[in-house]
């Protein structure tokens, strides 16, 4: 059988129609993969990101909650409202936090300084992985990596004198309140305000003044009060952590405000 030339000629240029429509399928498929792969890891990261800004802005509305709060406690402001915005994370007032400041070996003491305990509930931003809590006055991030002090309590402690603001949060209804909506309106209002100032008189010594916070995060608590100076702190019991002043102060100030706080949007 005889083959024609145009025969031979046919069968290098099936070849490399063969040749070159494996190569298209291979680049078209490769470049598929190149894009699915991207796509699929770029959503995440977007997501991460997006969640990221998203707890970063909120940890900035609770900053701002905290100086609203000081504005009422400190400057005499009749109330404030801060707006969070939430999207898929909620804000509610937490469980009780106890705080105690006494010295027992004062005797004659004031009965602040005796067995006066002030019970505040936190204000709490959830997403589910990050929380953000505002309490007596400190702003306090906890996640999987553990708790950050982002804004501490401000307390003065000198040994001249001793100020201590608790501002004592409960809810406006008095009902616990829980709010998940697209922003949420935090109002706060003073209810009451008391100066307590301790005795100067020279035969009253506060020799042993202690801080005791009862509360669901007292390693947060330990650290914040244990960078003040001369003050060292122990964990006691579930959730207490008890703090000694190591020095008499020569004067003595307790401020409670009480502040009204109600979610709504």
């Amino acid at each position: 059988m005889r083959v024609s030339a145009a025969d031979d000629g046919d069968q290098p240029r099936r070849a490399r129609a063969v040749s070159d429509l494996v190569g298209f399928v291979l680049v078209f498929s490769l470049v598929v993969s190149v894009v699915a792969i991207v796509s699929v890891a770029g959503v995440g990261t977007l997501q991460d990101v997006r969640a990221a800004e998203q707890t970063n802005n909120a940890e900035r509305a609770m900053e701002v909650l905290a100086d609203n709060m000081g504005d009422i406690a400190h400057r005499g402001a009749p109330s404030r409202a801060t707006e969070i915005s939430l999207e898929d994370a909620s804000v509610r007032l937490g469980d009780l936090t106890y705080i105690q400041i006494r010295d027992p070996d004062t005797g004659s003491d004031p009965a602040f300084l005796e067995d006066q305990v002030y019970r505040t509930r936190p204000i709490v931003y959830d997403d589910g992985n990050t929380e953000l809590v505002y309490v007596l006055g400190a702003v306090f991030r906890e996640d999987r990596r553990g708790g950050t002090i982002i804004e501490p309590w401000s307390g003065t402690f000198g040994e001249d004198r001793m100020l201590l603001p608790v501002t004592t949060v409960r809810s406006a209804d008095d009902d616990a309140q829980q709010i998940q909506s697209s922003t949420v309106l935090v109002r706060a209002s003073t209810t009451t305000r008391q100066v307590y100032t301790a005795q100067t008189d020279p035969g009253i010594s506060y020799d042993h003044v202690w801080v005791n916070v009862s509360s669901s995060r007292p390693d947060l608590w330990d650290r914040m009060l244990s960078r003040k100076p001369s003050v060292s702190c122990t964990q006691n019991g579930p959730g207490w952590t008890n703090c000694s002043v190591g020095y008499e102060p020569e004067q003595l100030y307790v401020t409670e405000t009480q502040v009204a706080v109600e979610l709504g949007q």
